[in-house]
């Protein structure tokens, strides 16, 4: 029981780590994951509740990723008085504005945030159902 608690906070300590050192990068998702072990420590041993939460922060990453606004480029010539910045995303959703536009990451994060919580209430949903069959 001992080496089951340590080996479950060295592993999350070690995403918080990793997670943060790597934050610029590929680290929010990692982080987040440690963080969230942390938080749910107390029920680590019921999976109705560990689950669904580990898979929240992945989820959330995942929408994000696919709504976030990923490069910009600006056109426009000398001849021209209007520049035009064009943003794309994995999607392939379109982002116009004028020269300054600066694309807003809001959808992306509402989305990010609805499909964690979709994840979460539903994969709880499928383990309590199984828990209750079984």
């Amino acid at each position: 029981m001992i080496v089951g608690t340590f080996a479950y906070f060295a592993v999350a300590i070690a995403l918080c780590a990793f997670g943060y050192v790597a934050l610029f990068s590929v680290g929010a998702p990692f982080f987040l994951t440690g963080a969230t072990m942390i938080g749910v420590s107390p029920w680590r041993s019921r999976g109705t509740v560990l689950w669904p939460a580990l898979a929240a922060p992945w989820a959330f990453t995942s929408a994000y990723i696919l709504i976030a606004p990923l490069g910009c480029t600006t056109t426009g010539s000398p001849a021209s008085a209007r520049a035009v910045t064009q943003c794309t995303n994995v999607l392939g959703i379109d982002y116009r504005g004028g020269a300054s536009y600066d694309p807003p990451l809001m959808p992306a994060l509402l989305a990010g945030l609805v499909a964690a919580v979709v994840v979460a209430v539903t994969l709880r949903w499928f383990l309590a159902r199984r828990t209750v069959d079984a």
